[in-house]
Order: structure tokens, then sequence, then C-alpha cells
């Protein structure tokens, strides 16, 4: 369905400056690269995360991506492909992606933000908890993959492991 731009006025101020407003409070370290784009640095529980926020303003989506410093041989690219797609079945929020050019993987989620004039706090808090604990969640999985067997099911299933009971 297409809107009528033209019967439409809305006044929406730039995200990426509440954006910053929000990791400021929080004191996050962060940085600004572009008036549409914003660096959130995060330490997770495996390795740090580099969350960046871009934001659109022609089509009025932000695109919330943090890629994983970790390097995929050429040999492997096929299977670190169905892995990540065994992986996405079970997520809520986001994918897991891979650059062929760059052999690295990704994690991205978009938000359109058309029809709103804000970005609220508790949906940037959200997007920053979910990408890093995806991420941190999903972590071992890969390095199991590339370092131990490069068996995408027995990866995931191996770092999934949840203990039962108390000690």
């Amino acid at each position: 369905m297409r809107t009528n731009s033209k019967n439409t006025f809305s006044v929406f101020k730039n995200p990426i400056d509440d954006i910053e407003d929000i990791v400021h409070s929080y004191e996050l370290e962060f940085l600004r690269n572009t008036f549409n784009e914003i660096a959130i640095y995060c330490q997770g529980n495996w390795t740090s995360h580099n969350v960046i926020f871009n934001w659109n303003p022609s089509n009025n989506i932000i695109r919330i991506q943090n890629n994983l410093d970790i390097l995929i041989p050429k040999k492997l690219s096929d299977k670190i492909r169905i892995m990540i797609s065994i992986i996405n079945e079970d997520l809520k929020l986001g994918y897991f992606g891979f650059f062929s050019d760059k052999k690295s993987i990704y994690f991205q989620h978009n938000i359109l933000l058309k029809g709103q004039n804000y970005f609220s706090t508790e949906q940037i808090e959200e997007c920053i908890d979910s990408i890093v604990t995806d991420c941190d969640k999903y972590f071992p999985a890969f390095q199991i993959f590339l370092h131990k067997t490069n068996n995408p099911r027995i990866a995931i299933k191996s770092a999934l492991v949840e203990t039962l009971g108390e000690a």
C-alpha cells in the first residue's frame, strides 16, 4: 500500500541524535561517524561489539549492525551460510549474515520508523541489548565451528549446552 505523501505532514528529527543522547547518559563509548550514523562500543562476554546505527532518511529506516571479528576461510563459506541459516531460525529480532567479499559474519536488524516521530529510549535500549545478547550467545558456536568441528549443527549444539540444576 502506498501512502499519499501530499496529504501527510510530519516533522521528524534525526533519530541518531536521540541515540547519541541515550548512550551518552549511560556513559557508553561511542563515535558519531556521520550525521546519520553512530557507532557504540560495548564489551560482551566473549568479545567487544561495535554496534552501528545508520539512519536512511529517504525511507525512514534505521539499520543496526554489529560486525563480528570472525574471518571465515573461503573453503568454509558454504557451511557457515548453512550454520547462519540454522541460527536465524531461532532468532526473535534481527538476523546473522555473511559478507562474501569480506569473508566475515555480521548481525543486523532494521527498524522502519514511518508514521513515528521518534525512536523511543526503550527501543534503543532493547536493540543494543538484544544484539549484544544474540552475538554473545552464538559467538562460541562460530568459534567451535572454526576451530574444532566444521559441522554447523554440532558447533551450535556444543555451544548452547545449558546446565540444569544447581551445584
